[in-house]
């Protein structure tokens, strides 16, 4: 919707500026989740290359930081259907 608002003749210079920053934010929010989820990945990948290892003792930590990071994402969706309620613990 945003995207056709900006092409749209009758949108004003503030309101295509206004559908410009919140496509901007979509596309920080998306970049932000790749780089927990990465973090998950890597995290989950040590535990199980090396799963009794000295280097697996900060994992859990970690998993947790990533989860309620994605969590917090998540919560401007809290209307939505499909929302997981469990989404809102706070640390």
């Amino acid at each position: 919707m945003a995207r056709k608002l900006i092409g749209d003749r009758t949108t004003s210079e503030s309101g295509k500026w206004y559908e410009r920053r919140l496509l901007l934010e979509c596309e920080a929010k998306r970049r932000l989740i790749g780089i927990v989820e990465a973090a998950r990945q890597t995290a989950l990948a040590t535990l199980v290359s090396d799963p009794f290892g000295d280097e697996t003792e900060w994992i859990p930590q970690a998993l947790e930081w990533t989860t309620l990071s994605l969590n917090a994402l998540a919560v401007p969706y809290s209307d939505h259907p499909d929302f997981n309620r469990d989404w809102l613990r706070s640390p």
